[in-house]
């Protein structure tokens, strides 16, 4: 690769563009270097273009196509061979298709960022070979590129494989090479890295995929956000925290207010009020409330008197809460009845703080 590479570099790129464009008429160099952004311009629609000449969208696509044909012949050229070999080289080792960006940022930095040669030049030359299929952009994929030799209905079986993994791995993120692992590809199992970049249905976390769609994955809303917060700490967390970290952890998204994060918290059954201002998932098996209240459904749930240390256990399967706090309520609370050595039971007629809080 290498080898190729320092023959590249010897490249004389703009006599190479100037050779090729000189192919065609004026009017096809202007329509191909509008297209393609050479020369300092701006890439242009067809639309755009069309009006300038006053024809329609459909005849600028035609002329570029006949350019195209034409700009062909110099497909052999010896120095277009040397730069459609390094991008074959390329392709080759990323399963025979990349997502465009990714296909020239490495052309690029295996040529040592060149000076005598610009991105859409390049672009320009692999459109020439027929050994090279550039896909636009669709619903569900970016632009990308593929050898010729590779078959569209091989990428798209592997993508329709990766996409019911992930699908069944739910809101759990996975690596590259562990999808890899995980999926049968015929095959480079390179490929499926460069799929993963090219369906827009999936999507990156740090270094680890999922789908798009799925909302622990792409928060989309508040809620969504507050959840990927506290699964990531898996425990309870005073709002404030909450607030904080989802600044934080989502900066690019619209910031919150922390009324609003508390609406959400308050709103959705799925977050549970285990403490002043301390929440938590449901799902955890988390019990809303105070110490006092978790010790009691503890309690309850066993039908009757418990030792004190297997009322410990209980809250602590609930809670994460300091042994010291949960004796201290056992103590503190007349409406826990000792009725044994180091057994409790609840006596729910002497527990007037609930008859206070019904009498409100």
């Amino acid at each position: 690769m290498t080898e190729v590479a320092n023959s590249v570099k010897q490249v004389n790129f703009p006599e190479l563009m100037d050779r090729l464009l000189s192919l065609l008429t004026e009017k096809e160099q202007n329509i191909i270097k509008r297209r393609f952004s050479l020369g300092l311009k701006k890439k242009e629609t067809l639309d755009k273009i069309g009006k300038s000449y006053s024809i329609t969208r459909e005849r600028v696509r035609q002329i570029e196509a006949v350019a195209i044909k034409k700009l062909a012949r110099i497909s052999m050229d010896p120095h277009m061979q040397l730069v459609h070999g390094l991008a074959e080289k390329v392709l080759g080792e990323n399963g025979g298709v990349m997502l465009e960006d990714s296909l020239f940022d490495a052309l690029y930095k295996k040529l040592g960022e060149p000076k005598n040669f610009d991105m859409n030049s390049l672009k320009l030359a692999l459109r020439v070979s027929n050994r090279f299929v550039l896909h636009e952009k669709t619903i569900n994929t970016r632009p990308f590129w593929r050898l010729a030799d590779t078959p569209l209905s091989s990428i798209r079986e592997t993508t329709d494989v990766i996409l019911k993994l992930l699908k069944k791995q739910g809101d759990e993120v996975m690596t590259a090479e562990e999808v890899a692992k995980e999926v049968t590809v015929k095959g480079d199992k390179s490929i499926v890295a460069s799929l993963l970049e090219i369906d827009n249905r999936f999507i990156t976390i740090g270094e680890k995929w999922g789908l798009a769609n799925c909302r622990l994955i792409n928060p989309k809303s508040i809620r969504d956000r507050i959840t990927i917060v506290l699964k990531k700490d898996k425990k309870p967390l005073h709002f404030r925290t909450i607030i904080e970290r989802v600044h934080k952890e989502f900066p690019s998204r619209k910031k919150v207010t922390p009324q609003a994060v508390h609406n959400e918290l308050i709103r959705h059954d799925e977050f549970v009020l285990v403490g002043r201002g301390e929440y938590g998932l449901k799902n955890w098996g988390m019990v809303a409330g105070t110490v006092c209240d978790v010790i009691i459904q503890v309690i309850k749930e066993n039908g009757g008197p418990m030792k004190r240390k297997d009322i410990i256990d209980g809250v602590l399967a609930k809670r994460d809460i300091r042994i010291g706090t949960i004796s201290l309520n056992l103590q503190k609370y007349d409406f826990f009845k000792r009725v044994g050595r180091a057994v409790y039971d609840y006596v729910p007629e002497m527990d007037k703080r609930r008859r206070n809080q019904r009498s409100k």
